[in-house]
């Protein structure tokens, strides 16, 4: 079972992509990391 990178939880699917710098995220923290990059301008 894949690791999310940033909160450490045992998911059953990761994301990543260049934000992430290819770390693989769970949803939610690769949700809210993109939240954050939309909502910031």
């Amino acid at each position: 079972m894949p690791t999310c990178a940033k909160c450490e939880n045992d998911v059953k699917k990761v994301y990543d992509c260049d934000h992430t710098d290819y770390e693989e995220y769970c949803v939610e923290c690769y949700t809210e990391l993109h939240y954050y990059l939309t909502e910031k301008d």
